[in-house]
């Protein structure tokens, strides 16, 4: 089932494995520091959670069950230097991150007194900024939000600082998506989904250089970056895996790893490190790999 298989031979273990099906549009997901994963249903407006095994049937997957209904659209799912989940939340236009508690805090939901579109996906850098996309596919699409006016001229990316500023850090974006760390945060790779396009940003203290295209495929969403600086991103066909050259030069394609429906978004995790789950439409698959992902 691993497209090029000699080219990523060193990299994918096994085949993927199925662990949840039934949703309607499943992005986000993120591993917990207690062993499980978390993802959203976007559409159906709840997020989900896998701890292991198959468990009990649950109606729309074995071993599944809600772990929050609603999630007011919750998107892309990261981890913060505490460990606490962070979301980037279609419906409530904000940044909200889960106490230890289980109560939600909005960390961020307005730049210079104007609320944003809908964040997207969201990471969170080593000095605890938090970075993230804003497109409007919460205020443009009512199944992915609660609707509303843009008060934002274009979608950017933006970053919040740890004292609580918030920054508007690349010009407008058609569709600024997935986002991703290169291993030592010299660059920042951003998805533009409009345009089926990955840009290279440099990272200049709070701020970004001139983004440059480096790679294009049908359909890119969310990515991440393993500890060795390649590039997983999802596509129509599964995950492409991507070789970075020096400075701004395109990406090396090195093989696909590919879902039987579109994906969507990925994460490294697991018990070792190295388990990548894909959310691919409305499944979830579960790829042993040798790498982790950068820190």
């Amino acid at each position: 089932m691993v497209d090029d298989a000699h080219a990523l031979s060193g990299l994918v273990v096994d085949e993927p494995r199925q662990i949840a099906s039934g949703g309607t549009w499943y992005e986000g997901p993120a591993w917990l520091p207690d062993g499980s994963l978390v993802w959203s249903d976007v559409v159906g407006n709840r997020l989900l959670r896998w701890s292991g095994g198959d468990g009990p049937d649950t109606g729309f997957s074995a071993g599944v069950t809600v772990d929050m209904e609603p999630s007011h659209h919750q998107n892309g799912h990261t981890l913060d230097r505490d460990g606490r989940l962070v979301a980037a939340s279609h419906g409530e236009r904000a940044v909200v991150r889960r106490e230890a508690d289980g109560s939600w805090t909005r960390l961020v939901e307005r730049w210079q007194g104007r609320r944003f579109n809908s964040p997207n996906d969201v990471v969170v850098a080593r000095d605890g900024a938090v970075w993230f996309t804003d497109p409007r596919y919460g205020l443009d699409k009512p199944e992915e939000g609660y609707g509303g006016e843009a008060e934002i001229d274009g979608c950017h990316v933006y970053r919040l600082d740890p004292g609580g500023d918030v920054e508007q850090v690349t010009p407008a974006m058609p569709g600024p998506n997935g986002l991703a760390f290169s291993p030592d945060e010299t660059v920042l790779y951003v998805v533009d989904s409009a345009e089926g396009l990955l840009r290279h940003f440099p990272v200049h203290g709070t701020g970004l250089g001139r983004g440059t295209v480096v790679a294009g495929h049908p359909n890119p969403d969310g990515l991440r970056v393993d500890a060795d600086g390649r590039v997983w991103c999802s596509a129509a066909d599964g995950v492409r895996v991507y070789q970075p050259g020096e400075g701004t030069a395109p990406l090396t394609l090195l093989g696909t790893v590919p879902t039987p429906q579109r994906a969507a978004n990925l994460a490294f995790g697991g018990p070792d490190g190295r388990t990548l789950a894909i959310t691919a439409t409305d499944a979830v698959w579960l790829v042993q790999t040798t790498v982790r992902g950068a820190v």
